[in-house]
């Protein structure tokens, strides 16, 4: 079943998607309210189409630490394609900051620009650095509040772990903006790279806003526990963090 439902999934996927963004192709004629609208629109078509073919439903704790105003980072573990539609619509007009080889992808390429989506060149180091910094503070005083990074750089297997780039933290000290740390497991049940998906919950955990009031190195070790266990259980990841958190201070 998990076969048939992933092929029915996918064809449904692309001719919609495709349809979709035919239909709405000629982005320099819209607002950039209206770009925001349509995007939010499309991650909440596919998000539901998930539900309804894929049968892969989620479940969001800690919603409420979502600040009511910007500006603040939220720094995920990545997994699958599937953080990234529920993320548009969950922080609605957020800004992506991704890697350079994204931003060509036919269809989208439009859509990326006109949303202000940060490229960079992964193996450019501290120039990488600088360029997301002076994006994120053109970007705040234009008024965008929302930006996302995968410090983890590509998506990894929920079985596996990878070093996480401390790129993230130099962002948060240069720029001032708060992280907001999130994770989840979307890659037991959103299998990177394979056709077939498997149903079940995704579970989404968002945690409290960490400041500068943190250190480094605190903050990077805590980042990268939380990567590690986005297989986890919540109950004893949230006791985890709490003490953590304790100690950052």
């Amino acid at each position: 079943m998990n076969f048939l439902r992933s092929l029915i999934f996918y064809f449904v996927f692309y001719l919609w998607t495709f349809c979709f963004f035919v239909f709405f192709s000629q982005v320099r004629f819209f607002t950039d309210n209206f770009i925001i609208s349509l995007s939010n629109f499309w991650s909440k078509s596919v998000i539901l189409i998930c539900k309804k073919i894929l049968l892969i439903d989620y479940e969001v704790i800690g919603e409420e630490n979502i600040p009511s105003k910007g500006p603040f980072l939220i720094t995920s573990n990545h997994q699958s394609a599937w953080e990234t539609f529920f993320f548009t619509a969950l922080f609605k007009g957020s800004v992506f900051i991704l890697k350079d080889e994204l931003k060509n992808i036919p269809i989208f390429s439009g859509y990326f620009k006109r949303l202000g989506f940060i490229f960079i060149k992964r193996d450019n180091g501290f120039s990488s650095i600088r360029i997301i910094n002076r994006s994120v503070s053109s970007l705040i005083e234009k008024g965008k509040t929302k930006f996302i990074i995968f410090p983890e750089g590509t998506r990894i297997d929920p079985e596996k772990t990878a070093k996480i780039n401390p790129g993230f933290f130099a962002i948060h000290k240069i720029t001032k903006v708060p992280i907001l740390p999130v994770i989840h497991n979307s890659g037991r049940f959103w299998i990177n790279k394979k056709f077939i998906k498997k149903n079940g919950k995704i579970n989404i955990k968002i945690f409290p806003l960490l400041t500068s009031n943190y250190q480094k190195d605190k903050i990077l070790n805590d980042i990268e526990a939380k990567f590690r266990s986005s297989s986890f259980s919540f109950i004893s990841f949230e006791n985890t963090l709490s003490d953590n958190l304790c100690l950052l201070k």
